[in-house]
């Protein structure tokens, strides 16, 4: 009994010591693990921070862009006023000129050859329609009615009714120039396009040309038509330099 009692106390000794080497290798455990999710969190952090700054430049550009599309919209707004003041001013003037009359000299007397020969000047006359300018005057300020009451569809017919009848009617390029304003309030931007290209090719001194290019140039960026847009911009700041829709353009291209 005397002879196993080194042996009983090397193997409590052995029983003792291995709960602390136990204890060290938990230890090592979690250390490793701590520092897996350190590394874990920091990336999680290094990647929500990434897609922070790129959300917040969205953000930015976003409010960009709306920031050019209010200064456009505040731009036609302005276009817009301008052409309704300038439409009134141009009605109190016709209605002001309705109130004089012109008197009409005799005829003179004629031969019975002479009478002859403008009955038949009268019967060629007869296969076109007449440029009465009574008959003309009130064609366009119905027409105009048409549009100052928001019906952008029969004021286009009117309108393009009346291009046809007196093409050279004095009213006959801003008629054209409505037209166009009629299709764009229906959103027709190609035939906008088409009817204010015609009044630059037949009336380019008219006062309505320059507006009628800005007209052109706001329909191709509506058609996603941005180089074109970008021209005629160019060419009417080239064209109109001292009009206003030339210092509206000038503005646009800075964008």
């Amino acid at each position: 009994m005397m002879r196993s009692l080194p042996a009983a106390l090397a193997a409590a000794g052995l029983l003792c010591a291995l709960p602390a080497h136990a204890g060290l290798f938990d230890d090592d455990v979690a250390r490793k693990q701590v520092n897996d999710l350190q590394k874990t969190t920091s990336q999680t952090l290094i990647d929500q921070t990434r897609q922070i700054d790129q959300l917040n430049q969205q953000v930015a550009e976003l409010r960009g862009q709306v920031e050019v599309l209010n200064n456009q919209i505040t731009d036609l707004d302005k276009r817009q006023k301008d052409l309704y003041l300038d439409l009134d001013n141009r009605l109190q003037g016709i209605e002001a000129g309705r109130g004089k009359s012109v008197a009409k000299p005799a005829a003179p007397a004629v031969s019975d050859a002479t009478k002859t020969a403008d009955k038949n000047i009268d019967a060629k006359a007869d296969s076109k329609p007449a440029d009465d300018p009574a008959a003309a005057l009130k064609a366009y300020e119905a027409a105009l009615g048409l549009f100052k009451a928001g019906k952008y569809k029969e004021a286009a017919a009117a309108f393009d009714k009346f291009t046809k009848t007196y093409p050279e009617n004095e009213q006959a390029p801003a008629a054209q120039f409505w037209l166009g304003n009629s299709y764009y309030a229906v959103g027709d931007c190609k035939q906008v396009i088409s009817s204010q290209q015609k009044l630059l090719a037949k009336w380019p001194k008219n006062g309505r040309a320059p507006d009628a290019m800005a007209n052109i140039a706001n329909c191709q960026a509506e058609l996603g038509q941005k180089a074109e847009s970008q021209k005629t911009l160019k060419d009417l700041v080239a064209k109109y330099p001292d009009s206003k829709a030339a210092g509206a353009a000038k503005q646009q291209l800075k964008k």
